[in-house]
């Protein structure tokens, strides 16, 4: 199986490319529904999520060794040399090219790696996982890279909730697995924040967890078509109620625009609610007055939808979609 080979279709234009870095566990998978919604599109699940126009490709695949041979080398999977780069940025050039590759498969059950699939060129990729930005060629092809940057208070907040509950762990436990981490996070993976060209940030309320304050961090001048408002907002009703502002600020010596939504909004009113927000915002671009508010009912119920996460997550959505369009037009 040759990494790399010609398609059996050529795309009319080259597929848009979306990078998304994050570590596990930061609520990708609602993320990814919101941009098959704003994209009108739904794909297959499986190893490698694909539709007729959007293909998810889990950057995990890229480990070098199995769970075995980590233990062997004792490296973590978020140490840069655990990754083959190399294959990583040579494959994701050539879906960019129009060409299709055979994808390694890393396989998170058995922790084995299991033989290559076969990847067809489409109109979007998702390239997810911990190091879509760290190397320089496959960062080179990509559209539109999107970092999601949760400060450790958070992570520790969201990784008690979780594995106490779904892994019997004890918050001891979770603490320490965080801790263990940290150091190869901070060296391989925090990094590419600085390049990218939107972050998604958690961080505490300043009325204290669990309510988060949630900024949109955009790169001036970066490939995120920015969106500001026209006023600052305070939204009351039910505790703790919600403010969202925009200011001016630096992000590792680039310009930035910050959108922050701060605690809550009324879930009992949040039609109403959502829609004030979306009319305070300008340079939406939805494809109807109401697209954004349409989104966050739709999927009311989905984690995040009362706070920053859902309604930032669904702006980043309908971007993506707007990048789409202006690529392909």
């Amino acid at each position: 199986m040759v990494p790399i080979l010609e398609a059996e279709s050529k795309p009319e234009t080259p597929p848009v490319m979306i990078g998304v870095a994050a570590d596990s566990g930061c609520g990708k998978s609602t993320f990814l529904r919101r941009v098959l919604g704003a994209l009108g599109t739904e794909v297959k699940p499986g190893h490698t999520a694909i539709g007729d126009m959007l293909t998810v490709i889990c950057l995990d695949d890229y480990h070098i060794n199995d769970r075995a041979g980590r233990k062997a080398t004792s490296l973590s999977a978020l140490d840069a040399r655990e990754n083959d780069f190399a294959l990583m940025g040579a494959q994701i050039e050539a879906l960019k090219q129009g060409k299709a590759i055979y994808k390694p498969i890393y396989n998170h059950d058995t922790g084995n790696k299991d033989p290559p699939e076969l990847i067809q060129p489409n109109k979007v990729f998702v390239v997810e996982g911990l190091h879509p930005i760290y190397d320089e060629k496959a960062r080179s092809n990509l559209d539109m890279a999107l970092y999601i940057d949760i400060v450790n208070d958070v992570k520790f907040a969201w990784k008690i909730q979780r594995d106490v509950a779904e892994r019997g762990w004890t918050e001891e436990q979770v603490r320490e697995d965080i801790e263990k981490r940290l150091p190869d996070f901070a060296e391989y993976v925090d990094p590419q924040k600085k390049d990218a060209d939107v972050v998604l940030r958690y961080e505490p309320s300043d009325q204290g967890l669990p309510y988060l304050k949630v900024k949109l961090i955009q790169k001036k001048g970066g490939a995120f078509p920015a969106i500001s408002l026209k006023k600052e907002m305070s939204l009351t009703g039910s505790k703790p109620g919600a403010t969202i502002k925009q200011y001016d600020d630096d992000w590792y010596g680039s310009p930035v625009s910050v959108i922050e939504m701060d605690g809550e909004i009324d879930m009992d009113n949040m039609a109403e609610q959502v829609a004030e927000i979306e009319a305070n915002i300008e340079g939406l671009n939805g494809r109807s007055p109401s697209e954004l508010t349409d989104a966050m009912v739709k999927l009311k119920d989905s984690p995040g939808s009362q706070n920053g996460t859902g309604l930032l997550q669904a702006i980043i959505a309908m971007k993506i979609r707007e990048v789409y369009d202006k690529l392909t037009a």
